[in-house]
């Protein structure tokens, strides 16, 4: 049996908009990390120019702590995502991989 060049390429093209989907969606959680962490930052140095004593400077000590917790808990939360957009690609591509070959 004969197998066209459009049939040939038909699992390679799906595979191809399978990893784009997923390269952007992990693209768009890495620029929201990337913007998230700037404005932290930026929030971070005008907090620390508004510290003029001691008890200004513990709450600005404080606040970086709750900061820091945020951050941890995005990030892990992003980690999951990430995982979950992995599995998913996963095991489309094998589901594609397996018609290809059945």
């Amino acid at each position: 049996m004969q197998v066209s060049f459009e049939q040939f390429v038909a699992p390679i093209k799906e595979i191809n908009e399978l990893t784009m989907k997923s390269l952007e969606k992990i693209s768009a959680i890495q620029v929201k990390t990337i913007q998230d962490s700037t404005d932290v930052s930026l929030n971070a140095i005008k907090s620390a120019t508004e510290v003029k004593d001691l008890d200004s400077f513990n709450q600005y000590l404080q606040a970086q702590l709750v900061t820091a917790q945020g951050i941890a808990d995005n990030a892990m939360k992003d980690a999951q995502k990430i995982v979950k957009l992995t599995e998913d690609y996963s095991a489309k591509v094998q589901s594609t991989v397996e018609k290809t070959v059945a």
